[in-house]
């Protein structure tokens, strides 16, 4: 279950992003890239793409057992790279 509020949504939005194409990528066997602590709260990288194949990065944090996006943004050039080379190695 996702949690959205007008200060998630705002962020996702500024970088023309929709709540569902969000929920689609971590819902399409996205892949984590990293695992970080910001105040004690612990936050995750996950890179996904969407069924239109739209490939993004996603920033969330888990609260009361929700998914709380923070924001989530296109994937630049070198992450496209990343990612794609990841998914040949999964094979």
């Amino acid at each position: 279950m996702f949690e959205w509020d007008r200060h998630n949504l705002r962020k996702i939005r500024a970088h023309k992003i929709s709540a569902g194409e969000v929920e689609e990528a971590l819902s399409l066997s996205p892949v984590l890239i990293y695992e970080q602590n910001v105040d004690g709260e612990s936050r995750y990288v996950y890179y996904g793409e969407t069924a239109a194949l739209r490939l993004l990065a996603v920033v969330f944090t888990e609260r009361h057992e929700r998914i709380r996006v923070i924001t989530a943004y296109d994937l630049d050039a070198g992450q496209k790279r990343d990612y794609l080379e990841h998914r040949l190695r999964e094979g």
